[in-house]
């Protein structure tokens, strides 16, 4: 092991016995978990307009030929296909929508309400909680 990673193995354990380094861990990590949690979110709305549109232009497609198709027996099975289509493809996109919702309802950090730790003063020789021994 050479110095550098000596010097770089020690700065790591001290930190982590710094409490300012463990509060500004934690705090990443509750921004990161809430970062997260939009993405579901977002994700659930992309799915959920993205279903709502197929939807309608799908039905409004066919309604539209749906006149032509009955003119022509040929093409009964299009009838059918499509109207498997039209249902299967929205609820499948739903259904993708109300499972990035439940993720995004799943995370912990948006459940609970998130407490501020930057009012824990570094010198705090007991964890935040514990009662002081001895009376005092």
């Amino acid at each position: 092991m050479n110095h550098q990673e000596y010097q770089r193995k020690l700065m790591m354990t001290e930190n982590k016995k710094n409490q300012e380094f463990k509060i500004r861990k934690i705090k990443r990590d509750i921004e990161r978990g809430c970062d997260n949690a939009e993405k579901y979110f977002w994700l659930f709305v992309v799915f959920f307009v993205a279903g709502l549109l197929l939807w309608h232009g799908m039905h409004a497609i066919f309604s539209a030929g749906i006149d032509s198709w009955k003119a022509n027996p040929e093409l009964n099975n299009l009838i059918y296909m499509w109207n498997i289509l039209m249902y299967a493809i929205p609820y499948t996109l739903y259904a993708l929508a109300a499972g990035f919702l439940v993720t995004f309802f799943s995370v912990p950090n948006v459940r609970i309400n998130i407490r501020e730790y930057h009012d824990i003063p570094a010198e705090t020789p007991y964890a935040p909680g514990e009662q002081i021994k001895g009376g005092q």
